[in-house]
Parts: C-alpha cells; structure tokens; sequence
C-alpha cells in the first residue's frame, strides 16, 4: 500500500511510514479482513438491527390483531340484566318542541314519546363519516350517530352472535347463516336508533360507543326539521314495524355505558401502532 502522505510503497503489515505518517489499524485489509477485525462492534449493530425488526413485527402484529377482535360481541353471560327487558315509552311529561342549533344551523324537534332502551351495540353509523354524503347533502347535524341495538329476545337465544350486522347512511342490515337462523331471529328485539343530540359532552360520550358495548338511552322520541331546507324527519313510535321509517328517532338526554367491551383490545390497538412506528423511526435511523 502507498502512504497517503509521501506516496511511498509500504508493506501491507506496516504501522507506519519512514515519513512518519500512522496508518490506521484496518489499513491494507481486505473489505472481508476489515469486517472480522471490526469484531462485536459490528456484531453489536446486526444484533440490534434485528431485535428492532423483530420489536416492529411483533407491534404490527398487536395492532392487526386488535383491530381485528376490539369490536366483536360479547358472549351471552356477558350480558347484563336490564339488556333482557323491553323498552320504556311514555306520553306523559313530554315537552312542547323546541328549536336547537348545531353548525349555525336552526332545527326543531317535536318530542312525541319519553323514551329509555338499554341495548347491545352490533352495530354503528357515524353521520360525520367521509363516506357519508346524505347528512352532508341535506345539512342533517343533528343526527350525529347510529347505534343499531339488540335486545330481549336476540340477547336470550344468543342468535345475535350468529348474525352479521352492519350500518349504512340511514339502516342496520343483518345477514343469517341460513334458514334456521333467520326464524330464530326476532325483528321486534332488533332497531336502528337515529340519534340527536346538540350537548358537545354528551355527543362526544355518544360518538365514543362501539359495537360490542352494552349501553342504556334516554330522551324522546322525536321529529325534527330544519325549516331554512324544508328537510324534515319522523320516527317509529313501535317496535314491531319493518322496512323505511322503521328506526327510532332518540333526540338523546343521557347515555350510559353499562359494560365497554374489549377493554384490553382497545387499549392495545393505539399501543401496538405507536410501538410499531417506534421501532419503525429506530430501524430508519440505525
């Protein structure tokens, strides 16, 4: 090898040049020589490489697993008590309609009914959803969320463990494995509640609900409008009607949750995705 001082040849093994110049220790060796002279130091950074990896993988793996089972349904024993009886609707001490305002917007609901259901969450809708573009359309802000709710019956037969529910814009739609299901499966134990409500607290308390969640509504059912559109919705006043105007109206008061589901679940889900980009930052910076 040439010194990079005077350009004299020097031996491969030389410390140093009759100039004085100092090679460093790894001069000379090949790129194979070189890397088995680095020793553990280059060991040591492999080894964190791939526990960094691994610490990646195993976090993604938490945050699809989550996200698959936050929102599944409890089994029956799981169930509490008042999810067995049936709703409460009264006449008495309804107020007379009231104008309420969300957005800038003016609305007026009409109570017709006091109202409580206590239900289990199979599935939800929530109006400020990107693909939702009726709300949008009709300037409908009123209505913040869907919960589609079982009860009574389809809690006792555990037949809603065996159903596939889900929420479009304005319905819950469910899907029976077969014939023997579907029989087993009683409409009147089953609703999809529009809810409304113009409280910030509460409507944040409602838009934290997810499937799998056994909660307990108060308010009334109503009718409302936004007289500036001419947009106007009504409500079932009954359990047992099918088909469009079926769902229940709930201008909302109160909400409780009676049991959250999945607790653990959930509290992985944004652990996982945080520890995932983590180890993600660390492996780019390595």
């Amino acid at each position: 090898m040439n010194c990079p001082r005077c350009q004299c040849y020097c031996p491969d093994d030389a410390r140093a040049c009759p100039c004085g110049y100092r090679f460093p220790e790894d001069a000379g060796l090949s790129p194979r020589a070189a890397k088995e002279n680095a020793g553990p130091r280059s060991g040591g950074l492999a080894g964190k490489v791939r526990w960094l990896r691994l610490g990646f993988l195993l976090s993604l793996l938490l945050w699809v697993l989550a996200v698959w089972r936050d929102d599944r349904l409890p089994p029956v024993r799981a169930i509490l008590p008042p999810l067995y009886a049936e709703p409460l609707q009264a006449a008495d001490g309804v107020p007379p309609p009231f104008a309420v305002m969300v957005k800038k917007l003016n609305y007026v609901v009409r109570p017709l009914f006091r109202y409580e259901i206590a239900g289990l969450v199979v599935s939800q809708h929530r109006s400020d959803s990107f693909l939702d573009t009726s709300h949008r359309r009709w300037r409908d802000f009123l209505n913040i969320k869907d919960l589609c709710l079982v009860w009574g019956r389809n809690i006792a037969s555990g037949v809603y463990r065996e159903t596939r529910f889900w929420n479009r814009d304005f319905t819950c739609m469910c899907r029976f494995s077969d014939e023997a299901t579907a029989r087993r499966f009683s409409v009147r134990h089953l609703a999809n509640n529009h809810l409304l409500c113009a409280d910030p607290a509460l409507s944040r308390r409602i838009l934290r609900v997810r499937p799998g969640d056994q909660v307990r509504l108060a308010g009334f059912l109503a009718e409302y409008g936004q007289p500036a559109n001419g947009f106007r919705r009504g409500t079932s006043t009954v359990r047992d009607d099918t088909g469009n105007g079926a769902c229940e109206t709930i201008y909302v008061t109160d909400l409780r949750m009676l049991r959250r589901a999945n607790p653990g679940w959930r509290a992985a889900r944004p652990l996982g995705l945080a520890a995932a980009g983590v180890f993600l930052a660390l492996l780019l910076l390595a």
